[in-house]
């Protein structure tokens, strides 16, 4: 399982959404109904950089994450690099502001209007208290291919 803590680089973290998660994060977007899913981020971390390869939606109450990480990397075989959720509630922040997340990245996916949204990428970290510090976002250019 990776973990990446802020305090212990001389350099700024950053992530690098892939394209193909880009992609599921839109199409996610794009399904009916009030409630969207909230899931985990599926990545690698080279250097100061967490790379986002794949999502993997849950639901947002998808509270007891930390008896499951290991499991679920495991299966899924990617390590898990953090999570993500389309407007997070306070309920949602405050169930991963604890250890088992410290070190990975929340992306908050905030709908805008004609099916469009932003992204805005947090690092959990530890100071004081379990909180997000901002995380500069790089979204890989689509359709270079």
């Amino acid at each position: 399982m990776i973990f990446f803590h802020r305090q212990n680089y001389n350099k700024s973290v950053d992530a690098f959404l892939c394209e193909r998660a880009y992609r599921e994060i839109r199409a996610l977007s794009l399904l009916p109904g009030k409630k969207k899913p909230a899931g985990l981020l599926l990545g690698h971390l080279r250097g100061p950089r967490i790379f986002i390869e794949r999502i993997w939606p849950t639901e947002e109450g998808f509270r007891r994450a930390a008896e499951y990480l290991w499991e679920l990397e495991k299966a899924l075989g990617c390590p898990i690099v953090g999570f993500f959720a389309y407007l997070p509630s306070r309920r949602y922040l405050q169930a991963i502001l604890k250890p088992f997340a410290c070190g990975k990245i929340l992306v908050e996916i905030r709908p805008e209007k004609r099916n469009s949204f932003s992204l805005k990428c947090s690092l959990i970290d530890f100071s004081h208290a379990f909180k997000l510090f901002p995380c500069p976002l790089q979204i890989e250019s689509r359709g270079k291919k």
